[in-house]
C-alpha cells in the first residue's frame, strides 16, 4: 500500500458532503467539489437574503478577510459597491452576468490596495462570486489585437484538413502554452489528438487516441455548461470550502464556478503526465461535445479570465465555422449519392416494382455505398438478398431485439459497426456483416432494406492502454486511479466494419423517403384504377340488367311467334319447316342458356360473401338429384359421393352453384368407359404436410389434352371438336371465379375415373 494511494483516497472522502463511490470514474459527482482552486477564492451568496453562506478557506489571501468573518455576513459588509451594484443588473439582465464579467474592484491585502477580478455566476438559489488576479500586463488593445488575430486565421481557413492543424498553431501563438491540441471524440466519446502544436522537443501526440474514462461522462456534462476549464496549478492544493450552519443538508453546485476544484484522481493524472497546468475549451455541434482545445503547460501558469473569456469566443468561431465547413464537405459528398437516390426512385416508379427498382440500372442499392458486401430486401412477405447477408430469420431476430431495447433510431432507421459484437448471435457472419443499416419502411418494422459491410482488422494508437487500475485504498475499499503509462500501445481491433458516417445515415434516410413516396404513387395509381374497376362493376350490372330484360324480350318474341307458326300453320308446313322451327326454339334456349351463365358470372364475381360451415356432401346429392331430369343419359350413371366429406368454410351459395356447374359438366361429357360403364364420382383427400383438403369432381370420358388443361377454365373457351355435348364455354369460368373468390385453386387431370376436377379453398376456409 502507499502513501500517495491512500492520501488520495483519503483527500476524495473529504472533498465531498456525501458518501463517493471511489470504483467509478464516472459516479464521481464532480460538481459538488467542495473546494477551489488556489489562483482564486469563491464566495457563495443566499439570494433570498443576500447573505454569505459559503466560503472557500483561502479569502484571506484573495479579499483580505478570513472565511470565518464573512460567513453569515449580509453581501454589502464584505464587498464593495463596485462588485454590489451590479448583482440587480446581472439578475434582471437575460444573458445573467455574463456581459458583466469581469467586474474590476479593489480589494485591501494587509496594507496594500490590490485590483482583483470578481466573477459573479448564478448556481440555482445561490450566486457565486470568484474573486481572482487581475492581470496588470493585459490592455484592452492587446486584447482585441490577441482576438482579432486568432479570429481572422481562423476565418480564412478554407480547407476542412488544414482546419484543425491550423487552428491549433495559432491558439499556441496566442496563448504561449507548450501543447495545444485539436481533441476529438468519437461515437463512445474515445478521444484522440487529431492535430497539435508543441514546443520543439516535447513527444508528439497526434494520432493518439484516449479512452473515454481519462474524461468522463459527468466531466463531460459540465464542458456543455461551462466551456472555459483551467487548472492553473496542479502542485498547489486547493483550499476546502467551507459552509455556514445555517445552511442545512444544502449541497453547493460548483458548475458555474471557473475555479471549481479538481478531482485528486484527475490531478494524479496530469502527475504522470508531467503536466502542471492545463486549459481546455468546448467545442460544441449541434448541442453535443464534439472534442476540445486541450491545452498543456509544464509549469505553474495563470491565465487572466479576459484570456479565457477571449478563448471561448474564439472556441464558438471555431465551433461555427467548423459546422460550415463540414456542410460544404457533405454536401459535396452528398451531391453524387443524391443523384443516385433519385436515379433508383425514378426506376422504382418506372418498374413498379421496389425489388427490380432497388436493384435495376446503374444506381442501385449494391453500389450506392462504398464498401458494401451485401444488402437484403424485405417487403409485403417477399425476401431478397443480394451477395453476401446473413440468413434472412437472423435480421428479424436482430430488428426484435433492437425493439425490445427502445427501438430504432426515431423509429426509422437502425445502424451499427459492430453488430457481432453486441448480438452475439451475428457473430458468425462478422466477416461479411460485422456493419449494418437498416431503413424501415413501415410502422410493424416487417418491411425494410439493410446493407452490410465486411468486418476489418484495424489499428489503434493508445496513449498507454486504455484500461485503468484498481488501487487498494486501506480499509478494505478499492478505488479507480488513473492511467500510470502513456507509452504508445497499438491495438488490432477485429469484427468491426467501417462505420456508416452522418452522410451515409442521412443519405439512407433520403431513400427511405424516395422509397415511400414510390410506393404512395403507386397506392395512388392503383386507388385509381380500383376506382375505375368500381366504376366498371357498376356499368356490368347496368349491363347485366340490360341483358336480363331487354335482350330476353326479343327472344321471348322469337319463340312465341314460332310456337304460334308451329300450332296454326303447323298442318300446312312440310318437313323441312317443321324442322327449321325446332332448330329456331333449339337456338332461342341456347342463347337463354348463355344468358343465364353471363348473368351468374357476374353475380359470383361481385356482392358479399357470407361465410359459414357447409357441408359438400348433401349439397352435391341435392344438385344430382336436379339434375338428372335434365339429363337423359343420368339415370344409367353410376354416382358415388364419398361419406363424411370434411365440412368447409365457404359461401353457401357460391357452393351450391361451384358443384352444380361441375357436375353439369361431368354429366354433358360422360362416355362409357372400357367396360362400358357411365360413372361420376364426388370425394375429397384430406390434407398432408403442406397440402390443404382437396376436393374432386370425376367422371368417365375422354382424357384432356394437356395443351388445354390450363385454358378449359377461360371465358368461351370449349373443346367443340372433341364433342358434340352442348354449352357456353362459362360454366368453368364461373367455377374457376368461386374458387378465386375463396382464396384457392382450380385444375383440372385425367386421372380416376377418366376426367377429374380438383379444387381447394384457402387453408383457413377449411374446418378441421
Amino acid at each position: 500500500m502507499h502513501a500517495h494511494e491512500d492520501l488520495v483516497a483519503q483527500q476524495l472522502r473529504n472533498l465531498y458532503p456525501f458518501k463517493v463511490n471511489l470504483e467509478n470514474c464516472d459516479e464521481e459527482p464532480i460538481r459538488y467539489i467542495q473546494s477551489i482552486q488556489a489562483h482564486a477564492c469563491l464566495v457563495a451568496v443566499e439570494l433570498d437574503t443576500l447573505t454569505v453562506r459559503f466560503a472557500s478557506e483561502n479569502t484571506m489571501q484573495h479579499m483580505g478577510k478570513s472565511w470565518k468573518s464573512i460567513l453569515d455576513r449580509p453581501i454589502q459588509e464584505v464587498f464593495s459597491f463596485e462588485v454590489t451594484a451590479q448583482i440587480p443588473v446581472g439578475l434582471n439582465r437575460e444573458d445573467g452576468f455574463e456581459t458583466l464579467n469581469p467586474i474590476q474592484a479593489f480589494f485591501t491585502i494587509g496594507s496594500e490596495r490590490v485590483l482583483k477580478n470578481v466573477i459573479i455566476n448564478r448556481s440555482d438559489d445561490y450566486l457565486l462570486i470568484e474573486v481572482e488576479a487581475a492581470s496588470q500586463f493585459l490592455h484592452a488593445s492587446r486584447y482585441q489585437q490577441l482576438l482579432s488575430r486568432a479570429i481572422t486565421k481562423i476565418q480564412r481557413l478554407r480547407e476542412y484538413d488544414n482546419l484543425f492543424t491550423e487552428t491549433a498553431a495559432v491558439l499556441r501563438q496566442v496563448t504561449g502554452y507548450d501543447r495545444v491540441m485539436i481533441y476529438k471524440f468519437d461515437e463512445e466519446y474515445n478521444g484522440e489528438v487529431i492535430a497539435e502544436a508543441r514546443r520543439e522537443g516535447l513527444e508528439p501526440f497526434e494520432g493518439l487516441r484516449y479512452p473515454h474514462t481519462d474524461i468522463p461522462k459527468q466531466a463531460r456534462e459540465l464542458y456543455l455548461k461551462n466551456r472555459v476549464r483551467l487548472i492553473s496549478d496542479t502542485s498547489t492544493p486547493s483550499s476546502p470550502l467551507r459552509r455556514s450552519d445555517n445552511v442545512g443538508d444544502h449541497y453547493l453546485d460548483l458548475t458555474a464556478a471557473g475555479s471549481r476544484g479538481v478531482s485528486p484522481v484527475h490531478v494524479e493524472y496530469l502527475g504522470y503526465l508531467n503536466v502542471n497546468n492545463s486549459l481546455s475549451v468546448a467545442i460544441v455541434q449541434e448541442g453535443k461535445l464534439w472534442g476540445l482545445f486541450a491545452m498543456h503547460h509544464y509549469s505553474p501558469r495563470f491565465v487572466d479570465v479576459s484570456i479565457r473569456n477571449m478563448l471561448l469566443f474564439v472556441g464558438q468561431i471555431f465551433s461555427g465555422h467548423l459546422s460550415l465547413q463540414m456542410a460544404n464537405r457533405y454536401r459535396q459528398e452528398s451531391l453524387n449519392r443524391n443523384l443516385a437516390r433519385l436515379a433508383i426512385g425514378e426506376m422504382i416508379t418506372k418498374t413498379r416494382d421496389i425489388f427490380e427498382g432497388l436493384t435495376a440500372g446503374t444506381h442501385n442499392v449494391l453500389n450506392m455505398f462504398q464498401g458494401t458486401s451485401g444488402a437484403a430486401i424485405q417487403f409485403d412477405g417477399r425476401y431478397q438478398q443480394f451477395r453476401s447477408a446473413p440468413p434472412q430469420e437472423k435480421i428479424n431476430d436482430l430488428i426484435a431485439l433492437v425493439r425490445e431495447n427502445n427501438g430504432p433510431e426515431n423509429n426509422l432507421i437502425f445502424h451499427h459497426d459492430r453488430a457481432g459484437k453486441t448480438y452475439p448471435d451475428l457473430q458468425q457472419y462478422s466477416d461479411s456483416a460485422a456493419g449494418i443499416m437498416i431503413i424501415f419502411l413501415n410502422a410493424e418494422f416487417t418491411d425494410w432494406v439493410a446493407w452490410f459491410r465486411p468486418g476489418i482488422s484495424h489499428t489503434i494508437t493508445w496513449a498507454g492502454k486504455p484500461e485503468k487500475e484498481m488501487v487498494d485504498s486501506g480499509d478494505g475499499v478499492r478505488r479507480l486511479g488513473p492511467r500510470k503509462s502513456f507509452q504508445r500501445y497499438v491495438e488490432t481491433v477485429d469484427g468491426c466494419s467501417a462505420p456508416w458516417t452522418k452522410e451515409e445515415i442521412d443519405l439512407a434516410l433520403s431513400l427511405r423517403i424516395t422509397i415511400i413516396n414510390s410506393l404512395m404513387q403507386r397506392y395512388s395509381e392503383v386507388k385509381q384504377v380500383n376506382d375505375q374497376l368500381r366504376k366498371a362493376l357498376e356499368d356490368l350490372e347496368t349491363f347485366s340488367y340490360t341483358v336480363s330484360h331487354d335482350l330476353r324480350a326479343p327472344l321471348r318474341a322469337i319463340n312465341g311467334y314460332t310456337e304460334i307458326l308451329a300450332e296454326d300453320y303447323g298442318q300446312h308446313l312440310d318437313d323441312d319447316a317443321r324442322l327449321i322451327i325446332q332448330k329456331i326454339h333449339s337456338g332461342v334456349e341456347q342463347m337463354n342458356n348463355f344468358i343465364t351463365d353471363i348473368l351468374e358470372l357476374s353475380r359470383v364475381g361481385s356482392g358479399g360473401m357470407q361465410l359459414d360451415e357447409v357441408a359438400p356432401a348433401p349439397l352435391a346429392a341435392e344438385v344430382i338429384s336436379e339434375l338428372q331430369g335434365v339429363y337423359p343419359n343420368a339415370e344409367r350413371v353410376a354416382v358415388n359421393i364419398q361419406r363424411n366429406l370434411p365440412v368447409v368454410r365457404a359461401d353457401k351459395r357460391l357452393m351450391r352453384q361451384l358443384y352444380l356447374n361441375l357436375i353439369s359438366n361431368a354429366f354433358k361429357y360422360l362416355e362409357p368407359d372400357a367396360s362400358g360403364k357411365l360413372a361420376l364420382s364426388i370425394g375429397a383427400r384430406p390434407a398432408s404436410e403442406g397440402e390443404p383438403t382437396t376436393y374432386y369432381v370425376t367422371n368417365t370420358g375422354p382424357a384432356i389434352p394437356e395443351e388445354y388443361t390450363r385454358t378449359i377454365f377461360e371465358m368461351f373457351s370449349r373443346l367443340s371438336s372433341q364433342t358434340k355435348a352442348e354449352g357456353t364455354g362459362v360454366g368453368l369460368a364461373i367455377v374457376d371465379r368461386i374458387v378465386q373468390r375463396h382464396n384457392g385453386k382450380v385444375w383440372v387431370t385425367n386421372d380416376h375415373l377418366g376426367v377429374t376436377f380438383n379444387f381447394f379453398l384457402s387453408p383457413e376456409n377449411t374446418a378441421r
